[in-house]
Parts: C-alpha cells; structure tokens; sequence
C-alpha cells in the first residue's frame, strides 16, 4: 500500500481496508486518493475528501461526504453527499444520506438524518436530528430540530427549537419559537416567540407573536392576527390578543384555592379615568333580570347570574351599539362578542361591581335627601305643635278672662239689684 495514502487515512482507514473482512476487498467503492496529507484526515468512499488542501481533523465516510472541502476543519461526516458542498466550514457533524449537503461555509452545525439541514450553506450552531430536519435552512443559527420535516421549511430565522413529526414545518423566517409535539405550530411562518407545546398545538398561528398554546390542539383563531395570547387545555382556543384562555367550552369549572383574582389597578396604568354616570347607575341595574339555568354542555349544575342579552338590552343605547360594533380591544369590557361565526357573547361580571356601587351611591343619596326632608317634616311638624300648643294656651287664657269677666258682671247685676230694693 502507498505510505503517502496510509498517512493520510490512519487507523480507521487501515481498519476499513484491511480488517473489515473481504466485504471491503470485494464489493466496497473505492477509496480516492486525498490530496491533504495532514494528520487527522480521515476519508472512505468514492470523491470522499478529494478536494481537501489545508483542513484538519476531518473524517469522511460515503460516496462524495466532504467532497468539495479544502480548508475546513474538525467536520465529521457520514453517509452518501453528507457534506458534499463544505468548503471552509469547520466543526461541522454530518450523519445520513444528503445531510448537510449545501453546506459551504456554516460551522458547529449538527445533522442526523437523510437530508437533514440539506439546504444549509452559511448557518451555524444549528441541530437537526430527523429526515429533512432543518432542510431550508439556508443562514437561520442556533435553530434545534427534532423529528421527522421539523423546521422544514426554515431558511432564516433563527433560535427556534422544534421536537416532533412536522413541528414549525412551514417557519421560514420567524425566530426564538418553541414547538413540542405532532405538527405544533406547523404554519407558523413568520411568528415569532411562540410557544406551543402538544400534538397541533398553535397548528393556526402564521405570523403572530408572543402566543403561548398549551395542550391538545392549544389555538388560535385562524387568520385574525392574535398576538400576545395564551391558550392553555385541551382545545383551548385564542378569541381576543392579550387575552388568556382556559379550557375549551366543555370547561364548567376552575378551582383555586383563592377565592378572588388580585388585578391590577394602579392610576398610573390607566387613562380616560372618569366618574361613572347615572347612565349606569341604579336605573341601569334595576332593569337587569337575575336568572337561575344550566350550561346545555352536559354539565348539570344549577347556577345563578345574567344572560348577556338582557345585559345589552340594559344598556344606554351608546354603549348596545359599542357591544356590536367595536372592533377587539376597543369595546366594552362588561359585554363582548366574540370574533367567531356565532359572535358569541362573553360576560365579565366582575365589571358589574361599578354599576352596582354606583346604584348604591344613588340610593344612599336618595335615603338622604327623603331623610333630610323628613327631618324637614319633623320640625315643621313640632313648630305646628308648638304654634297649637300656644294656641290653646291662648284660648284657655281667654276662656279664663271671660269667665271672670261674666262673675264682674253678676257681681255688678247683684249690688245693682240690691241698691233698687
């Protein structure tokens, strides 16, 4: 055997030749000639390592793995056209038919699986385990792929982590989203910061951001934009950005061991403050119709509250039109409709508390004034009593007055009777 090649090839080589049995003597391709006569180069198959000049530390087992590299270094690769196009890319680690092939000048990728980062020319720092992992990846960096076409479609972006068959499949520039399970955020393009973990969770998201979906088919509402949202449970689903959902509509119930949600409420984090008018008031809680019923999702409990429809009908005409119109984010907290085919209605009753302190205000000021008035009465009634009182005195006095003037009479009458006899 040629010295210059036996160098150049090392133990391995020498195993591969000479002590992997007659497989490798018979029907094994052919080893081509390196040009790089450097140590650590080790090369087995047909146009393994043929361009290689100045790299270092490199391995190469399969038809054309490492072909076109001359100057990077520490790259392992394994399997046919596993790093076929590396040219100056160093630490790189190929293993499976296509994996890395593009690869010309990324470093400290890692691909496990028939074409896996296939597409990879410039990124780096990126992990891809799993067929056609990572395949359109481009210069998107410190990108982990695991599971069959995870982060297929990625060419750019970057800092996404995917495990699981399909999961981010259609991301091509969205960065720094998670995905966890069967198709998680599957058509998820240009999004970014999303997390989504179960098997379709977040499947709808395209281009929103800072979404989280947790558990079983965890959504969004297809194509109205949601950012800033999380959705967790089974089925859960994103009706409004900036808003949480718990559970699908099955969900009856939420135990905690507080019996209250502490919000906050800080005038600083507030604008357009305004007293509340009369308008919501105690006329406007009088109307309201307290009612008992059931949910019709096979949950039997009996439970007390309002139907959002009485609820608008209450309303001052202003604000039934605001329920119907206002686009999200912009309504009335009290009352929404949500942006679904059914435009269903949601409650918040705790926006009810105002009102009904506003009634209690009014009612307090009403008891007030019917109490000053009383008080009112009261006085003109004991001004009367006293004005009767005197009255009567007054007529007693003079009662007494005529009695002793009719006896000054009699006495008159008397001597007058007397002196004629």
């Amino acid at each position: 055997m040629d010295r210059a090649l036996t160098r150049t090839l090392g133990i391995t080589g020498l195993v591969l030749l000479l002590g992997s049995g007659p497989g490798w003597a018979q029907g094994a391709p052919p080893l081509t000639t390196l040009s790089n006569t450097s140590y650590a180069t080790t090369g087995g198959g047909s146009g393994a390592l043929q361009q290689d000049t100045s790299g270092i530390g490199n391995t190469a087992f399969g038809d054309s793995a490492l072909a076109a590299n001359t100057t990077g270094s520490y790259n392992l690769a394994s399997g046919f056209n596993a790093l076929s196009k590396n040219t100056s890319g160093g630490a790189n680690t190929a293993s499976g038919v296509d994996a890395l092939y593009s690869n010309t000048t990324g470093a400290e990728n890692t691909a496990s699986g028939f074409g896996a980062l296939f597409s990879n020319t410039g990124g780096n720092y990126n992990t891809a385990s799993g067929l056609a992992a990572l395949y359109s990846n481009s210069t998107g960096n410190y990108n982990t792929a695991s599971g069959y076409q995870a982060l297929y479609s990625n060419t750019t972006g970057y800092n996404n982590t995917a495990h699981g068959f399909d999961a981010l499949y259609g991301n091509t520039i969205g960065a720094a989203n998670t995905a966890s399970g069967l198709d998680a955020l599957y058509y998820n393009a240009g999004g970014a910061y999303n997390t989504a973990f179960g098997d379709i969770a977040g499947s709808s998201n395209t281009s929103e951001s800072y979404n989280t979906f947790v558990g079983y088919g965890a959504d969004t509402a297809s194509g109205k934009g949601y950012s800033n949202g999380t959705a967790l449970g089974n089925g859960a689903t994103l009706t409004a950005s900036n808003s949480i959902t718990l559970g699908n509509t099955a969900i009856s119930r939420i135990y905690a061991e507080v019996t209250s949600i502490t919000a906050i409420s800080d005038r600083r984090r507030k604008q357009d403050i305004a007293p509340l008018g009369a308008e919501l008031g105690l006329d406007f809680i009088a109307k309201l119709q307290p009612v008992s019923y059931r949910f019709n999702n096979g949950d039997a409990t009996q439970r007390y509250g309002f139907i959002a429809q009485d609820l608008e009908t209450a309303l001052p005409a202003a604000l039934r039109d605001t329920v119907e119109t206002a686009p999200p984010e912009h309504g009335l907290a009290l009352i929404e409709r949500q942006d679904d085919p059914d435009r269903t209605y949601r409650v918040a009753y705790g926006e009810l508390f105002a009102p009904i302190v506003k009634s209690i205000q009014e009612q307090q000021q009403q008891i007030a004034v019917m109490r000053e008035q009383q008080e009112q009465i009261a006085a003109v009634r004991q001004e009367q009593q006293q004005q009767i009182a005197a009255l009567l005195q007054q007529n007693a006095d003079l009662k007494a007055e005529i009695a002793a003037l009719r006896r000054s009479i009699d006495g008159i009458r008397v001597a007058h009777a007397s002196a004629a006899r």
